[in-house]
């Protein structure tokens, strides 16, 4: 009796763990399906489906079977019987569970032009399973040519916007299956050829701005460019997409010569027209004293084509070329104020171009050594004097991103100040930070550290992450307006450091000039010196 209770209860347990698959009968060619493994399967047994009467083994794509969830399985695009198996985990695969699936046909349907023009947008309207990854694109009408070219998305919607190739001649267009590229609806498509001209001076100067007139498809993002004479098609230098308009400006390049004006496609960069360009060369001149002392700001003449970005600059005799030491730009005017190193020796003023900074002049000069040594301040309290409170205001606006030597001014200024708040200025000492010059074309000024005992951790990183920005303002007036309301809280002293290597550029109020004349004040009084 006990034998035979023993054998019931395997062949019960037997039936329970046995696995099954559960799966719909029929599915859409190039589709998905969802399919279950019930039961216990091994963690490594897998769902796939093959055509009916597969060999043994033989598998496509597959899932585990252990996966949480629905398990979904991709179906083959050739419509058909097939099965959807669960094999075991370890060769020869044997099949544990199967179950017939029947692959149904599927249509599409398209509407759209039959003839346009090279390059050009147009839409396609079409009707399909839009399985994931489904899409409509432009093949070669030769069967040996490319499948597809050009091609969107089903699931974007219908209809879908497509750019006809750049070359013209015979092509179709198709609804194309994601699965594996099945094209299950085509229609015939006719690609027109498209013409373009360009016209521009015949002669400019190098790096002037040149006009250029031009007539074409004006396809997205076609373009105008000016290459070498004789370059390869597909390339291209300075250019401007023709959706801005005609007539187009573009900067000729630098260096003198013979050039091309061309008009490319934004698809295949290919030519559709093109006109001659002479590129003159410039000349140009600097002249500026024969010394000049460290530190010191010195006017440059110069004479020279005066295009954008091009600028004077002071480097080493032997820099390479293209380097720029402190500079000025030409557009600034006539003479150049530029800033001497802080390293005596001998130097070379440069006149170089804004585009390829190529040197156009030079001049030897000399630097002497400063008789006070510049760039730096420090700051000690006069004995008896009182805690009271210090408020730094730094200059952020463009012009601290010239260089003395080989570093930024800003730089200096955040080193400097990064010391005095850490080292000179004593912790817990009533402090706020003002700063100016950090938008572009703004007299904006900022209080970053309202006043409080001071933090040396928290200022620094606060200073770390300054940065300034070219083109914006220096509101001095402004910022020491702000002063007394910034330090309304404190009591006895009250220091201002400010940190500027410019003039006002926003218009300072009498009330700024006068703060300015107590901050200079305060500082003799605590102790502010430059060494």
């Amino acid at each position: 009796m006990f034998t035979r209770a023993l054998a019931l209860f395997l062949v019960a347990f037997a039936a329970v763990a046995a696995p099954t698959v559960d799966g719909p009968a029929t599915g859409a060619a190039g589709g998905e399906i969802t399919v279950t493994v019930a039961g216990n399967p091994s963690p490594r047994d897998f769902v796939t489906i093959v055509p009916k009467g597969a060999r043994e083994g033989q598998y496509g794509a597959y899932q585990y079977a252990n996966a949480p969830g629905p398990l979904k399985l991709p179906v083959p695009s050739e419509p058909g019987d097939y099965e959807i198996r669960l094999l075991g985990a370890d060769s020869p695969y044997p099949t544990l569970v199967r179950r017939p699936l029947r692959v149904a046909a599927v249509t599409a349907t398209l509407d759209g032009p039959t003839q346009v023009a090279a390059g050009a947008r147009f839409e396609v309207r079409w009707t399909g399973p839009n399985h994931a990854r489904d899409y409509v694109g432009i093949g070669d009408a030769d069967p040996k040519g490319r499948l597809y070219i050009t091609y969107a998305y089903t699931n974007t919607g219908s209809p879908v916007s497509l750019v006809a190739p750049d070359k013209p001649g015979a092509y179709e267009l198709r609804y194309y299956l994601g699965l594996d590229n099945k094209v299950i609806a085509s229609r015939p498509l006719t690609v027109g050829s498209v013409t373009a001209s360009v016209s521009a001076p015949a002669t400019v100067a190098a790096g002037a701005k040149v006009s250029v007139t031009w007539s074409g498809p004006n396809n997205p993002r076609d373009f105008i460019t000016i290459v070498k004479a004789g370059t390869a098609d597909k390339q291209y230098g300075p250019y401007a997409y023709t959706s801005k308009g005609t007539p187009l400006e573009l900067r000729a390049p630098d260096e003198p010569g013979a050039y091309e004006v061309r008009y490319l496609t934004g698809q295949t960069y290919a030519t559709l027209g093109s006109t001659k360009l002479t590129v003159a060369a410039n000349t140009a001149s600097v002249q500026g004293p024969a010394q000049a002392v460290a530190g010191s700001t010195f006017p440059v003449n110069w004479k020279g084509p005066n295009n954008q970005h091009d600028y004077v600059t002071i480097v080493a005799p032997d820099a390479r070329e293209g380097t720029s030491g402190n500079y000025a730009y030409t557009a600034r005017g006539n003479p150049a104020q530029i800033l001497a190193p802080l390293k005596e020796g001998d130097y070379e003023l440069r006149y170089s171009t804004g585009q390829s900074h190529a040197t156009l002049a030079r001049a030897p000069i000399r630097i002497t050594p400063a008789k006070v040594a510049a760039g730096f301040v420090s700051v000690s309290a006069a004995g008896g004097s009182s805690a009271g409170a210090v408020e730094i205001i730094l200059d952020a606006s463009g012009s601290m991103l010239q260089r003395i030597g080989s570093q930024r001014r800003i730089d200096l200024a955040k080193q400097t100040l990064t010391k005095l708040t850490s080292g000179t200025i004593a912790a817990g000492t009533p402090f706020a930070l003002r700063v100016l010059g950090r938008e572009v074309d703004s007299c904006q000024t900022d209080l970053e550290i309202p006043l409080a005992p001071l933090n040396a951790a928290a200022v620094a990183a606060k200073i770390a992450k300054l940065e300034s920005k070219n083109n914006a303002r220096t509101p001095l007036g402004a910022s020491l307006d702000k002063v007394m309301e910034d330090l309304r809280a404190a009591t006895g002293e009250r220091l201002v450091i400010l940190l500027t290597d410019g003039d006002e550029t926003c218009g300072a109020t009498r009330r700024g000039h006068r703060q300015a004349d107590q901050g200079r004040r305060a500082g003799q009084h605590r102790g502010l010196r430059h060494r």
